[in-house]
Formats: structure tokens, sequence, C-alpha cells
């Protein structure tokens, strides 16, 4: 039996309301992963509400649960227990939760390494692909029935945060789970479909300008993929194409995947003089080892960080740091 998760299986038992979220932003594994257990939660009886400061983002709509994510907690608490899922750090899971009294044990479920163990009760896996991963283990370990809308939701999770089963984090585990969450009614194909291929047209007019920013510098080390590629997404672009900060998700990658490019950045401008930064590396360069040093987390290939200033004086910040770690790496 997987010991890991005794605590969280007994307060589970023992309570009755439960509000389940996850951070600020949310992408795939955020949502797979609070509506999976917040559908298992149900599964067994409980009250749960599911929390979400942002709305839903429009291609994870047609998961199961999805229609009953709130955006607002007032009047709802206290609870008996609270699951933060896939969040680094408290203040990620947005104002409203931060504000609110009477969140009960907060249970922390998450497989990022840089998560600070903000919960009274922590589950970290750092060798899992995904939360889902993590929500996934949770339900065999307490014999919690996986019914087809709570498998298509951890599919998604694992499916979304491994780039399609192509990222360096897919492991045999993932895929074996990802496997079994088939044989409990996923399609796949559709997934496939609903998630990558359902986008309105805007998303589109959106990345033609945000491409028209990409700056790739080159480093002259005379190593292959030690450049460093770079695009912006400004408040104006995303007003001017009608899109919400939720379409330009996944744009780093094109960053990423110029030839000879180790790391790329998107800086999305999210406020007057302040920028959400998303890393992603290729092969040898830890990018949450810079993330972290800018005061952001994630994962090795995959990290972000929010910083202050002009996009010139971020840029600046932010190339440097990646030179450094290049340089660490052995690279240059």
């Amino acid at each position: 039996m997987d010991r890991r998760f005794d605590e969280v299986i007994e307060k589970m038992r023992q309570e009755r309301k439960f509000l389940v979220v996850s951070h600020v932003n949310p992408e795939g594994d955020a949502v797979g992963s609070l509506l999976g257990l917040a559908l298992a939660l149900k599964g067994m009886g409980k009250d749960v509400t599911a929390y979400l400061e942002d709305p839903v983002p429009g291609i994870f709509t047609f998961l199961p649960g999805a229609d009953s994510v709130v955006h607002d907690l007032e009047g709802r608490g206290p609870f008996d227990c609270t699951f933060a899922v896939d969040c680094g750090k408290k203040d990620r899971l947005g104002k409203g939760f931060v504000d609110l009294k009477g969140p009960g044990c907060i249970i922390n479920l998450d497989h990022h390494t840089t998560n600070d163990r903000f919960g009274d009760i922590n589950v970290i896996m750092p060798k899992a692909s995904a939360t889902g991963e993590v929500i996934y283990d949770l339900c065999k370990a307490a014999s919690m029935k996986i019914t087809p809308e709570i498998a298509v939701n951890l599919y998604v999770a694992i499916h979304t945060d491994t780039g399609s089963f192509r990222y360096s984090s897919t492991t045999p585990e993932s895929l074996i789970k990802a496997g079994e969450l088939l044989k409990m009614g996923v399609d796949p194909w559709e997934i496939s479909t609903r998630v990558y291929e359902n986008y309105p047209a805007r998303r589109f007019k959106l990345l033609a300008k945000v491409l028209s920013t990409l700056e790739v510098v080159k480093l002259n080390s005379g190593s292959q993929d030690t450049d460093i590629a770079t695009l912006v997404v400004t408040l104006d672009m995303m007003r001017n194409s009608e899109a919400g900060v939720d379409l330009a998700d996944g744009f780093v990658n094109y960053a990423r995947g110029i030839e000879g490019v180790e790391v790329g950045v998107l800086f999305r401008e999210c406020g007057p003089g302040e920028y959400k930064l998303s890393f992603r590396s290729k092969k040898d360069v830890n990018v949450s080892s810079v993330a972290n040093a800018l005061g952001g987390g994630g994962h090795a290939h995959a990290a972000g960080a929010v910083m202050k200033g002009t996009l010139e004086e971020v840029k600046a910040k932010v190339v440097e740091a990646i030179k450094k770690e290049i340089s660490a790496a052995g690279k240059v």
C-alpha cells in the first residue's frame, strides 16, 4: 500500500466539507487535477467546492465538472479541509483564497521541486510528470472509484503537462497511468482535438503579433544549442486581438523550438511595469534555477516568475541570469 497518503486519506474520511483550489492563470494540469479530485471527493459523499481565482480557460470548459467551478469564496466557508493542487506557493492560489477565513487543514498536493511546503500536510512528488499523477495515486491509495469523468480530467492533466508525452518529464509511470485512464473511458483523439485543435481564430491573430517580436540572442560559444530566444505579449496585443491571457498559453514553445536555441522566454505584460515570465529549455539548462533567482520557480525545463520594471530592464536581467545558468551547465 502507498503510505505517502495515510494522513490525507484519514482527513478525507474524517471531514465533511472540502475546498479544492489551484493556482491563478490555470493550465491543463491545474484544471484537470482540481476537477478530478473534486469529483472523487463528491463520489465519497462529501460537500465539495472547487475554486479558481481566474476563469477556466476556454479549451478546458469541456471537462466534466468545469461548470461547477466558483470564482468567489465569500460566504462559502468555513471549510473542514482545503486541498491545494499543483501550486508551489500559497500566494499563487489568489487573493480570494489567501483572504479566506476558515480554510481548515490545508493539504498541499504537488509535483514541483520548488514547492515551499505551505500546507499543514504536504505530499510533494517531484518525480511525477503532473499533479494529475499525484491525484491518480491518491485515488488508488484511498480505493476511490475513478469514474470516466474523473479519468478524463486526470488524463488531460497528465497529457498537457507532458506536452502530449513529448517532454522530458514523461516517464514509464506516466505512460502506464495514462494507459489505465484510457481503459476507464478516455478517448485520446477527442482529448487531443479538444485541447490542441479547437482554438478560436483570435489566438492566431495574437500569435502573429507575438511572433513579430522574436529576438534571438547568440552567445557565440561554439557549442550547439546555446542561443536564447525571446517573445513578448503586451496588453495592447491582447486587446487588439480580443484575446485573453489563456490564449497565449504555450507561445513560449515557439521560442524554444528554434534551431540552436537552448532557452526560450516569453515576457507577458500583466500590468503597468510588470511581466509574467515563462521559461522553457531543451536539454542541460535548469530554468527552475533561473526562475528561483528571479523570485519564481518551476521545473528543470519549464518554469516561471514575475518581475517588475520596464521591458528592457526585465529582459536584460533575465538574459543575464540565463547566460549564467548556461555557463554553469558547462555549455559556454
